[in-house]
């Protein structure tokens, strides 16, 4: 049944980890978190462009680091969606359909852990079939990253390369903007399951978002 609800193929790594805790970890319940999601927020003068997107890894039990990160980008004003690695086709095709629609649209960020860094790289990949550039990419050890592609503006990877999941993007066909690989095998406190719930890197990606957005006064939905 467990192998059942996976729906992309995985590393044996991963999945023995998955297989070894998630008899303990018990489920996020994901249709209330989906519901929290999209309920309407207030206009407030301190909100952010940006369309930010959150990839969790297996399971969605070991990269609660994600909800967290999403959690303090709330706080600074931006519209934040947290979700499964396994969305990421979904989520490309939103972003594709509502370009076609605005004139002059927000900056996209995409940010994931462990096989929701790899889905980083995939989002992008389609989203460069649409001419359309990722403003940053922020990975936390990723398992087997692609490349980054060309529509990448800014590419930021915390990883460790002695853990045994984690590696470094290589630049794609193009990509002629910044790329940082952020080794961290020195961090004998952080692992795999760790490094995504580290708050200096989360002050990281933070302060990267902010340089790279703008306040905007949003009207409330609904």
């Amino acid at each position: 049944m467990l192998l059942g609800i996976l729906k992309s193929p995985l590393p044996a790594t991963v999945l023995a980890v998955g297989l070894a805790f998630g008899a303990v970890a018990p489920l996020p319940n994901t249709a209330a978190a989906g519901a929290t999601q999209t309920q309407p927020r207030m206009a407030k003068a301190s909100d952010r462009t940006g369309e930010v997107y959150l990839f969790r890894g297996i399971l969605n039990v070991f990269s609660q680091g994600m909800d967290r990160l999403g959690a303090r980008l709330r706080d600074q004003g931006f519209q934040v969606r947290v979700l499964n690695h396994s969305s990421w086709s979904t989520v490309a095709a939103e972003i594709a359909a509502r370009r076609k629609d605005v004139r002059n649209p927000e900056p996209v960020f995409l940010i994931g852990h462990s096989l929701g860094a790899d889905a980083v790289i995939l989002v992008a990949e389609r989203l460069k079939d649409h001419e359309i550039p990722v403003a940053l990419a922020v990975t936390f050890d990723p398992v087997h990253p692609r490349p980054a592609p060309a529509n990448i503006r800014r590419c930021v990877n915390f990883f460790q390369s002695d853990n045994g999941f984690g590696a470094a993007i290589k630049p794609g066909p193009g990509f002629r903007s910044a790329l940082v690989n952020m080794d961290l095998k020195d961090r004998r406190d952080l692992g795999h399951v760790s490094l995504d719930k580290a708050s200096f890197l989360h002050d990281k990606v933070i302060t990267e978002m902010m340089r790279l957005s703008r306040p905007i006064r949003r009207g409330s939905a609904g």
